[in-house]
């Protein structure tokens, strides 16, 4: 065999033996992460309030009052071929890093995180007892499935 082509098959070996246990690192580290869909009841109400504030002045103009849609998408119902089991991290770095629209990541996290749960109480989310956090891993524990039927 050529030197320089068996260089070349150590190299890919070791990078897919490196990739394999980087892989199976990630999946033992997110399967030990519980679980919990929004509907449990993940924000408190104080949150989506302020949320109802923060949105009116900052997201109302493009998607509407009543979250019926407008230049921007409706945000009621959430589009299930988006959000249906999506990770809560997903519309909360969406919204931070593309909204608004005019400012994109503009807003505080706080803000971000409190239109976010605006938005899930306009969905039929149940508030909880315990605030949400915007940490990432606090984030990435909450799971979007169907809210509880009114």
């Amino acid at each position: 065999m050529d030197p320089r082509h068996r260089s070349w098959v150590r190299a890919y070996v070791f990078v897919f033996a490196v990739s394999s246990v980087l892989v199976s690192f990630g999946r033992g580290e997110s399967e030990s992460l519980e679980r919990l869909g929004v509907s449990t009841g993940v924000f408190t109400e104080e949150q989506a309030e302020q949320g109802a504030e923060a949105f009116e002045h900052h997201c109302a103009g493009c998607h509407g009052s009543a979250l019926e849609g407008g230049f921007g998408p409706r945000l009621v119902p959430l589009d299930p071929f988006v959000y249906d089991g999506a990770l809560l991290s997903k519309p909360f770095a969406y919204m931070r890093t593309e909204m608004p629209f005019d400012a994109p990541g503009s807003l505080e996290d706080d803000v971000y995180l409190a239109i976010l749960t605006f938005i899930l109480r306009a969905n039929g989310y149940p508030s909880g007892d315990e605030p949400l956090s915007a940490e990432d891993d606090a984030l990435a524990r909450y799971v979007l499935d169907d809210p509880p039927a009114e």
